[in-house]
């Protein structure tokens, strides 16, 4: 399987949501939902689940590689840096940098 490319930037500009860099990429894949899950060692059931909720973090990287497209890690650093650009936290980032403490990655 060929390493995922980075989606142009038209593309990732255009996704108004994680839900949408999720549904474009199964799009570009042209791989059904079964076929993705199956790449990733998931349930079809699973994969829904993420199209609804969002992909846990530690899968996204195999749902890029499953679909060829680095489309949603994309979309997540770019949202990640427009949070930190203008000052709004969320929870998500909250948890994280208490979590980097405990385990001694942050001085």
């Amino acid at each position: 399987m060929p390493s995922p490319k980075n989606a142009p930037f038209d593309v990732l500009r255009l996704c108004n949501s994680e839900r949408d860099a999720v549904l474009v990429s199964i799009r570009i894949s042209k791989l059904s939902q079964k076929e993705i899950a199956a790449r990733v060692g998931v349930s079809k059931q699973a994969l829904s689940k993420w199209v609804r909720e969002g992909i846990p973090g530690g899968r996204v990287r195999a749902f890029c590689n499953a679909t060829g497209t680095l489309l949603v890690q994309q979309y997540l650093a770019m949202h990640r840096a427009m949070r930190e650009a203008s000052g709004v936290r969320c929870e998500n980032d909250r948890i994280g940098e208490i979590a980097a403490i405990a385990m001694g990655e942050v001085a």
